[in-house]
């Protein structure tokens, strides 16, 4: 587990901001890859907020989520969250064991042979319903398992993305997403919680999250699009799924799943980074093949 103080918290943040991010991707926070103690550990900051009441909250909520995903069985590197006073604002820091760059999934997916392309597959979509069959009883509960919120050692996940923490109903995580996002200041008063539900519907909804893997994974790697839905597509149709589930999730994955429109228009407007989707009018279906 790591041990870190608050002290040690500001002085990591401090030699932190007079280094580069370690990655572009993340829409919330880019992270910061530092060493202390003799330990690599990854630094990530998030907007700071006025109201210290939400703040709390928030660091509640993802302690708890960080526990709930662990019962599940989804595996997560050591993470602690801390929250550091910067003038009259509060800035949520989170600090998690480092993995090589090497062992971050999606920069293994943009380079494995196709046969470990299909493995990854079957280690996330293991998860995804590890995560969905898991008796919840009344817990609020979302969970985003796509590509870039993995590493991998030794053939065994890791998942890392615990911001924002989804141990709460979608309405709410909506609001969160809001509140916490780095444009929030004026996306409050442009956008509805409602509208959010185009990218939170793919964490509460199993043929969503499910497709949603499917569609990352056929972006990154076009040239085995169509290897990967054919994959897919059985992984499904083997697993314990009611039928209308499979028949509804097959329907899908006749073509690569598609990001909507907004979604895509979203990302570029924030400046977040993702490949473009496949056209639909130039892909070869297995029903082409077929007929």
């Amino acid at each position: 587990m790591l041990a870190i103080s608050q002290s040690d918290t500001e002085l990591i943040l401090s030699d932190a901001l007079s280094g580069a991010a370690d990655s572009n991707l993340g829409y919330f926070s880019k992270p910061f890859r530092i060493s202390f103690r003799d330990n690599e550990l990854i630094l990530k900051k998030y907007f700071p907020i006025q109201d210290y009441k939400i703040v709390s909250e928030i660091i509640q909520n993802h302690d708890n989520y960080v526990s709930a995903l662990g019962r599940i069985g989804i595996r997560l590197p050591d993470t602690i969250i801390r929250t550091v006073r910067i003038r009259t604002k509060y800035q949520i820091i989170i600090l998690q064991e480092a993995f090589n760059r090497d062992d971050l999934l999606r920069t293994r997916f943009e380079t494995a042979p196709e046969q470990d392309l299909l493995k990854i597959c079957k280690l996330i979509y293991d998860d995804v319903v590890r995560f969905i069959n898991y008796p919840k009883e009344k817990m609020n509960i979302g969970f985003h398992p796509t590509l870039r919120n993995y590493a991998i050692q030794n053939d065994t996940l890791f998942f890392f993305d615990t911001f924002p923490p989804m141990l709460m109903s979608q309405k709410e995580l909506n609001r969160v997403i809001i509140r916490m996002s780095p444009h929030g200041s004026y996306l409050k008063n442009l956008v509805h919680p409602s509208w959010v539900n185009i990218v939170t519907n793919e964490y509460y909804n199993f043929e969503k999250m499910f497709t949603g893997i499917t569609g990352s994974c056929c972006r990154l790697r076009p040239e085995h699009a169509e290897s990967i839905l054919k994959f897919s597509t059985d992984y499904i149709n083997d697993s314990n799924c009611a039928v209308a589930t499979k028949q509804k999730i097959t329907r899908i994955l006749t073509a690569p799943p598609e990001l909507p429109w907004l979604w895509t228009f979203f990302r570029r407007l924030t400046g977040n980074v993702g490949k473009p989707n496949i056209r639909r009018s130039s892909f070869l279906t297995f029903g082409n093949l077929l007929f």
